[in-house]
């Protein structure tokens, strides 16, 4: 994977080849200014230089939702997949983004670039994608890109979801992450489960 620019987004539209610049066509035909597309600031420090990055992610969602499924370019779907995790995102943002993990090779090289999808489906997830959720966190040759998975899963609030956490806890690609979320539904509901699997916690 390319090594990705410090502190910049799309400025340079050859960064991404032909299928960055189309991105960025399609972003300002719809009045979206797309400088800083791909730039994710969480911690902005203007003394050493690094200014928040201002990108209007609403309004260019229904414009990377259309781009999502037709490039090719590795870091670009993981930037674009990036752009789409933010909570007020469209409705069919969650099942865009399962699509997206689905169509990702299950290899090392991806690994991340799935993980940043998952991430991103924590953030948009909502209860029509449960089943799709807990399909994907038992599939193993998925890896840990389905940690944040676990999330997105207890956050839909399914009933399923102590259960199918509590299957994950000797899988060691995602089992820290299963018993994180187990314990966030709070003690009531936690403690009977890890109980349950204490067993097999201390293998």
């Amino acid at each position: 994977i390319r090594a990705r620019p410090a502190n910049r987004g799309l400025t340079d539209r050859d960064y991404y080849g032909p299928e960055g610049r189309a991105v960025v066509d399609a972003l300002e035909a719809t009045g979206v200014d797309p400088t800083d597309f791909g730039r994710f600031v969480n911690f902005p420090a203007p003394e050493a230089g690094i200014e928040a990055a201002h990108f209007d992610y609403e309004r260019a969602a229904p414009v990377l939702l259309e781009w999502l499924p037709r490039v090719n370019d590795q870091v670009l779907r993981e930037v674009i997949a990036r752009s789409l995790g933010f909570p007020s995102a469209p409705p069919g943002t969650a099942t865009a983004l399962i699509t997206e993990f689905r169509r990702q090779p299950c290899t090392e090289e991806w690994m991340s670039t799935k993980w940043a999808v998952a991430s991103s489906i924590s953030e948009v997830r909502d209860a029509t994608v449960a089943d799709d959720l807990i399909e994907l966190l038992r599939d193993r040759s998925h890896g840990r890109s389905r940690q944040m998975l676990c999330e997105a899963l207890r956050r839909t609030k399914d009933p399923r979801t102590p259960e199918v956490l509590l299957e994950l806890l000797d899988d060691p690609d995602v089992a820290g992450h299963a018993i994180l979320e187990l314990r966030t539904l709070g003690p009531k509901t936690s403690v009977p489960h890890l109980a349950k699997a204490e067993p097999r916690l201390r293998r």
